[in-house]
């Protein structure tokens, strides 16, 4: 507990954002013990929360393993400001891309490029389906301290950098980098597609652009599409009640939680209604 506290402390006074708000601090706290409540220990389980069968989510993915595993690896040791997530994290991606036979997949907040490969990797599994991967160009990543505290530090090596040859290649043409600030760069994309099979915000951290976001991208998700996000805070936890989603929408791993719009049934919801027939 104590860690955890030296943690929230250390986040709070690092962020622009939430040194200016202390009631923004509160619900930051609340969010923060709320998803460490809803929180599940492995992939496979949280993506059956949403009805996808997990034998069906990671077919094909042994193939990549070593490949994925060895990217994150490699923006570990770049050092803190490259903006990677978990293997864990990076499991749930590649499950969804591999369940749902997406389309058209958007994600926002490219830097060192992990979500991408984990992403390209599901694509080049399926046959089929783009990846929008949305960045600021790196000559407007300053260093200096985003209003979420974050410091961005894959600039250096560019955009993408540690996304594998081998994902590189097998996606091609597939996979479109757009280099602008999102709010520009994604109301503009979203006018192009005619729907989005899955959503993957980790670019600005502040709850009201993340609101921003999942308010624009939602309208424009199809049924049973997905909207996910990384680093929740209470701006998830307010779109959530506004959508009137349910208490599945707050599971998360390691604060990683997503939102499955209607045309699905979640495996409590099957259960149950098995159970009164």
């Amino acid at each position: 507990m104590g860690l955890g506290v030296t943690k929230f402390v250390r986040e709070v006074l690092a962020s622009p954002h939430y040194r200016a708000k202390p009631a923004a601090t509160l619900r930051y706290a609340y969010a923060k013990w709320t998803f460490r409540k809803f929180r599940r220990p492995e992939p496979e389980l949280f993506l059956e929360d949403f009805g996808i069968d997990p034998l069906v989510a990671f077919e094909g993915f042994a193939r990549w393993r070593r490949v994925l595993e060895t990217a994150v690896s490699n923006i570990a040791k770049a050092g803190d400001g490259q903006g990677g997530i978990s293997l864990q994290d990076g499991m749930v991606l590649y499950g969804l891309a591999r369940a749902l036979q997406p389309d058209y997949v958007i994600e926002t907040g490219v830097a060192a490029g992990a979500s991408t490969s984990f992403f390209g990797a599901a694509l080049i599994e399926n046959g089929r389906g783009k990846l929008f991967s949305i960045e600021l160009p790196a000559a407007e990543v300053t260093g200096a301290t985003c209003e979420d505290g974050s410091r961005y530090e894959w600039r250096r090596k560019g955009v993408g950098w540690a996304v594998p040859m081998e994902v590189r290649r097998g996606l091609g043409n597939r996979c479109e980098l757009i280099l602008r600030d999102v709010r520009v760069g994604l109301p503009k994309l979203l006018e192009r597609l005619p729907y989005v099979d899955i959503f993957f915000h980790d670019d600005l951290h502040t709850p009201d652009h993340m609101r921003w976001e999942y308010e624009l991208v939602w309208t424009k998700l199809r049924d049973g599409g997905v909207l996910a996000s990384d680093d929740v805070n209470h701006g998830w936890i307010e779109f959530c009640e506004r959508e009137g989603l349910g208490e599945e929408a707050l599971r998360n791993i390691d604060r990683l939680c997503m939102a499955r719009k209607s045309g699905f049934k979640s495996r409590e919801r099957s259960r149950a209604a098995g159970a009164s027939q």
